[in-house]
């Protein structure tokens, strides 16, 4: 091969290099907070120089089929940095088409997941109950937390988990009065798992055994 022959080579080959898009550094992630009920609140996000994130349009995830419309697509018309807040209670993988300007696509995936994150030190907060006898044998019945009023102020809701037999035994009190009371009646006592969720996506847990008369 001649020297000019393998300058316009070289020339070719540098041309093509400069014309195909580089692959961009892309990798993407989830933050998440417990929502109560076995839901979690979480938001999925690229991570990318500013330089990257400028020559991108749009970014389409694909969710789970159960949920309702599981393609979304996300513009810097509509969010600068691409984000996409969601909702619900199981982690999967999200399939990610990244669309730039220039109208090539990349693709890619990103595994949710779901981390709980516990208060940093244990709020001082207590449950109590108190219990009337409706009929021998059946009684009704409301537990509650106490504390500080500021401890109190910074809740979002409680979780209570009750025994398996009551319907559904799950249930999320976001009501703050009277210490988000939940009323409820039955015949036995029984420990309870409370969980309290803070407005800041921390959680906290106590146990609450349950006692009547006295």
């Amino acid at each position: 091969m001649t020297r000019a022959a393998v300058l316009c080579a070289a020339l070719c080959v540098a041309m093509a290099a400069c014309a195909a898009p580089a692959s961009a550094q892309i990798t993407f992630r989830n933050t998440s907070s417990y929502a109560g009920n076995g839901r979690w609140n979480w938001t999925v996000m690229p991570q990318a120089d500013r330089s990257t994130l400028s020559r991108i349009d749009c970014i389409e995830y694909t969710l789970h089929p159960t949920f309702p419309d599981p393609v979304q697509t996300v513009c810097r018309t509509k969010s600068p940095n691409f984000e996409l807040a969601s909702n619900g209670w199981g982690t999967f993988q999200i399939a990610i088409r990244v669309i730039y300007t220039d109208k090539h696509v990349e693709a890619y995936t990103h595994q949710l997941v779901f981390s709980e994150r516990v208060a940093p030190s244990s709020a001082p907060l207590r449950t109590e109950n108190w219990s009337r006898q409706l009929e021998p044998g059946w009684w009704e019945w409301g537990v509650h937390l106490t504390g500080p009023t500021a401890t109190l102020a910074k809740i979002k809701c409680v979780e209570y988990t009750l025994h398996p037999s009551f319907p559904n035994p799950v249930r999320v009190v976001c009501n703050s009065q009277k210490g988000f009371e939940l009323v409820t009646n039955g015949w036995g006592t029984f420990s309870i798992p409370v969980k309290v969720i803070f407005k800041d996506g921390t959680t906290q847990v106590l146990t609450h055994r349950l006692q009547f008369g006295g």
